[in-house]
């Protein structure tokens, strides 16, 4: 089970940098090749929401299985 609660802070990390690349509107985050179809898609207002959001769901799922709020 160690292995497998490493992966889930990694998760945690993940998260809050996709947050924090919402939230300062890093401009080299947004011109990646990947962001970009997202920010073609739903604009750059609505391409941070999403990404925020997703950080946001990330670190929230992984902090409630390492805490046994959730079993998986």
């Amino acid at each position: 089970m160690e292995g497998i609660s490493v992966l889930y802070y990694l998760m945690i990390a993940f998260g809050l940098f996709l947050i924090v690349a919402a939230i300062a509107n890093w401009e080299w985050y947004f011109k990646q090749r990947r962001a970009q179809s997202v920010v073609k898609a739903m604009g750059r207002t609505g391409a941070r929401w999403l990404y925020g959001l997703l950080g946001l769901f990330f670190a929230v799922f992984a902090y409630l299985v390492l805490g046994g709020y959730i079993q998986v």
